[in-house]
């Protein structure tokens, strides 16, 4: 009987140490692990940089441009008046703070001084070509001459003349004009003609205190 109690507390001493062996084993593994920390990098971001641009300038002033080139009298060809009309209304664009219209090749001063009247913001520009002669006897169709360009700016609503002017083309004469054969159309100065358009409208930006650098 002494011998079965105590085979008994053996087998019973023997589980209880199995079991505590587990049990440190399991903490040994739990206490033994490692938490992971992950780290998210941001990417460089690898190309050009955004460069702000700068807020274009609101304009300040606006204009409708239109020439006098219809005359039945004018013996200047008509391409001159085309020239005139679109070198002048691309110098007055580089000024960032004017916006520039096109009235037209057939802009009279009635018409214009109409067309101011009806405006409430822009003023109304009207230019003309005409032509000058050394000697007026030679005053003939085939005769260059000098040319000239005239302007005149009228205000809106009122149709007030703000400014007015002219300016004559022989000071950008690089060479001679050419002659031009006979019962052919005088022949001008394409240079001269552009410079003598780009001076009137520096003349004209002159009224609103605008100086092109």
């Amino acid at each position: 009987m002494r011998l079965r109690n105590l085979q008994f507390l053996l087998a019973l001493i023997a589980l209880l140490a199995a079991a505590g062996a587990v049990s440190a084993q399991s903490g040994r593994r739990s206490s033994g692990s490692t938490t992971t920390t992950t780290t998210t990098t941001t990417p460089s971001v690898s190309g050009p940089k955004t460069v702000e641009k700068k807020p274009a300038l609101e304009p300040r002033v606006r204009m409708l441009v239109g020439i006098n080139g219809r005359s039945p009298n004018t013996t200047i060809p008509y391409y001159i008046f085309d020239t005139v009309l679109d070198t002048c209304m691309r110098r007055l664009e580089e000024a960032e703070i004017v916006v520039v219209n096109s009235g037209g090749n057939t802009f009279d001063r009635g018409q214009a001084i109409k067309a101011a009247k009806k405006e409430t913001i822009r003023y109304v520009v009207m230019l003309e070509v005409g032509r000058d002669y050394e000697d007026p006897s030679n005053a003939t169709s085939n005769s260059p001459g000098e040319l000239y360009i005239e302007f005149m700016v009228f205000e809106p609503e009122t149709a007030k003349v703000k400014k007015s002017g002219g300016v004559h083309n022989r000071s950008y004469q690089p060479g001679r004009i050419p002659i031009p054969l006979p019962g052919k159309a005088p022949a001008y100065s394409e240079y001269a003609v552009k410079q003598a358009a780009q001076a009137a409208a520096d003349r004209i930006l002159e009224a609103f205190d605008i100086k092109i650098m």
